[in-house]
């Protein structure tokens, strides 16, 4: 029952996705950008054992093959934002609860997350968007999404349905970056 109620909020909150408005004047936050190699611009630090990605299924790494998959620092990397890396590690170390018929939102509730995703809204008068918001919805479901592919090689259909509205969402408020186009593309051509 669990399960029902939390993807039908999640199909509501992505749905009001799209009805945000837009001012002139809005404020965007501006993400961290890559060179397009997917490695984040002017990164200075070393990445130690512990900042490593868990390893990819087989099937995802044949498909998803561009760097930014693999990327721990760009924010617009599925698991360089602290959502999509916090929900992958937490994952990875429950591995043996992953199974074929495990969803997206699965992950979500699994991950405490259910309550922030049905609950989040847009204020269209707010050129910044609040701390728990639509775009931290969007963004954790993307990283649930690419974290349920990374670590089992399949996502059910309505993740996958999801996770592209999430990532139009992302789209559309970041002005098409190129690192979320291409997640989009990747993902929409996954068939597994």
């Amino acid at each position: 029952m669990w399960r029902r109620w939390a993807s039908v909020a999640l199909i509501a909150v992505l749905a009001l996705g799209g009805c945000a408005w837009k001012t002139p004047g809005d404020r965007r936050p501006e993400p961290e950008m890559t060179d397009g190699s997917g490695q984040s611009e002017g990164l200075e630090e070393d990445f130690g054992e512990e900042d490593l990605l868990p390893e990819a299924d087989p099937a995802f790494a044949a498909h998803f093959t561009d760097p930014l998959y693999g990327d721990p620092a760009s924010e617009l990397a599925p698991f360089g934002n602290d959502e999509g890396w916090d929900i992958l590690h937490e994952w990875d170390e429950r591995r043996d609860e992953l199974t074929p018929e495990t969803t997206v939102a699965d992950l979500i509730v699994g991950s405490g997350f259910a309550e922030l995703v049905s609950s989040a809204g847009v204020d269209p008068g707010e050129g910044v968007p609040d701390p728990g918001g639509l775009l931290d919805a969007a963004t954790i479901v993307v990283g649930a999404g690419f974290t349920l592919l990374r670590l089992t090689g399949q996502i059910d259909d309505e993740g996958k349905r999801e996770t592209l509205r999430a990532l139009d969402i992302l789209i559309d408020f970041y002005d098409f970056p190129p690192e979320l186009l291409l997640q989009r593309d990747d993902l929409r051509s996954w068939v597994g």
